[in-house]
């Protein structure tokens, strides 16, 4: 038992997140701050700042979807096809409720098909974040935003580090941590 445990935790320990600088074979990981990845992996060939809003408030997002269900058939005049109206309902950027034609869901397949995504036709979760809903469902038609507070959202500092590794690679800082390699 003990063993099993041991060996279950080898395969979730920090390191499984773990990646390589662009340029060695240093260990970076998602978190680390600007200072240590320039000690791992060395000044990069480029360096960007910029700032970017922070809206993780509560919003709303609405798609109008054509559904695929097996027992639905196109309109045969050539019309438009029917939709329904999807909305998605976001707070700290991850999604807390999803309803389709007034039904709440926890899961919706109804963008698959809709978009040239990378994701096409993924599943979107109660818990998944804005960023896969909209890598599943494209951007929405319109979004609903809480107008309680009259202030701007606060903002982030974002920094790119691009190095010049065959295939090129870049590094995203929001606030001085890591948080994306592309």
């Amino acid at each position: 038992m003990k063993l099993s445990l041991a060996i279950l935790l080898l395969f979730f320990s920090s390191h499984t997140y773990a990646m390589f600088c662009p340029n060695n074979f240093n260990q970076i990981n998602i978190g680390d701050t600007i200072e240590s990845v320039k000690q791992q992996c060395g000044k990069p060939n480029t360096e960007k700042k910029s700032t970017e809003e922070d809206d993780s408030g509560p919003q709303e997002w609405n798609y109008y979807v054509t559904p695929s269900t097996p027992g639905y058939t196109q309109p045969i005049t050539g019309g438009q096809s029917a939709t329904v109206k999807m909305a998605i309902a976001l707070n700290n950027n991850k999604i807390v409720n999803i309803t389709v034609n007034g039904m709440s869901l926890a899961s919706s397949g109804m963008c698959g098909g809709n978009v040239d995504a990378v994701y096409n036709g993924k599943i979107i979760s109660v818990g998944d974040s804005a960023k896969e809903l909209k890598a599943a469902c494209g951007e929405p038609v319109f979004i609903n935003k809480s107008s309680q507070t009259n202030q701007k959202p606060p903002t982030i500092e974002v920094i790119t580090f691009t190095y010049s590794s065959t295939p090129p690679v870049t590094l995203i800082f929001k606030n001085g941590k890591l948080t994306e390699k592309q």
